[in-house]
């Protein structure tokens, strides 16, 4: 085994795992933040000739994250003899198109950063927008969370089928609530949600809450990712004027700023579930496993190798 997978605080637990699960040398970047904010960033480890795995997660603080990852890269790509980057949450992926005029579609020059440095292919775990991807110059790899999140309900979560309604938030996740539902064999809603794009108020349409179809019913709010937690609160308000027995929520991408955590279990939440491309309260799932065999496959299919 000649494959080398790094990794700093940002994905340490995460990078471990995988890992182990990959058989791969795990090399723990060292990376000190000076009191102005610079990180200093030491690899305590030769790479001349290897293949390496960077595992590295642009989580809040984003941008401190963004440029560790740009450093790591730097230096890997230079003595590497190939080098995937696996981000399990890609920052500055709402950041894909000029939503009011003068907007910077910041994705896209993240996407040109990272791949100046020659990368292989980049892996990412439920993109926030296919358009975001679309600015990468090498093979994007979008894995799908999503059956890890239906399994954790179906073996941890006290479900029935007939009386569970699995809800989006917005239009933009209506496949992904769709491909929830059909694992866990229930019906789904899909809510119409807008966001001012100046305030950043977010409101639903009680109209596309239909309280025959929720009374007395389990519901699963699904969504990619939760960051304050405003949306999901929002829904909840509105799904609980629906009569609901229970409201769950789960996602893969839990940042839980400004105590989302415990502001959405407040609101009336029974649990929060989401997987571990992000550490947080939340993280109950691990990817993992998943995460390995995509990456077995993806290193035979970039660099013709097989572990």
């Amino acid at each position: 085994m000649s494959v080398i997978l790094l990794s700093t605080e940002s994905s340490k637990g995460l990078a471990s795992c995988l890992a182990s699960r990959l058989g791969a040398e795990f090399v723990d970047v060292d990376v000190k933040v000076f009191p102005d904010g610079e990180s200093k960033v030491r690899i305590p480890k030769q790479l001349d000739g290897k293949d390496v795995i960077v595992v590295h997660s642009t989580h809040p603080p984003v941008d401190k994250h963004m440029m560790q990852l740009f450093f790591i890269l730097s230096k890997v790509s230079r003595v590497a003899a190939n080098t995937i980057v696996f981000i399990p949450y890609l920052g500055y992926a709402r950041q894909d198109r000029e939503f009011l005029e003068g907007e910077v579609v910041s994705i896209s020059t993240i996407a040109d950063i990272i791949c100046s440095y020659n990368i292989k292919a980049l892996i990412t775990f439920d993109a926030h927008s296919m358009l975001a991807l679309s600015y990468f110059k090498v093979p994007v790899h979008n894995i799908s969370a999503i059956p890890l999140l239906a399994d954790y309900f179906l073996k941890h979560v006290s479900i029935d089928p007939n009386n569970t309604v699995a809800v989006s938030p917005d239009a933009g996740g209506a496949l992904r609530v769709e491909e929830f539902a059909k694992l866990l064999k229930c019906k789904y809603i899909v809510l119409k949600k807008s966001r001012d794009r100046v305030t950043g108020e977010v409101s639903i349409d009680e109209h596309s809450i239909s309280k025959d179809s929720l009374k007395d019913k389990v519901a699963i709010i699904v969504d990619d990712m939760i960051s304050t937690g405003s949306s999901v609160i929002t829904a909840i308000d509105n799904l609980k004027r629906s009569e609901c027995k229970d409201i769950y929520v789960t996602c893969t991408h839990a940042l839980m700023l400004n105590d989302a955590y415990k502001r959405i279990l407040d609101a009336g939440a029974r649990d929060v579930i989401a997987s571990n491309t992000v550490p947080s309260p939340a993280s109950k799932v691990d990817i993992s496993d998943l995460a390995g065999k995509n990456i077995t496959s993806i290193l035979a299919t970039h660099i013709a190798k097989s572990i």
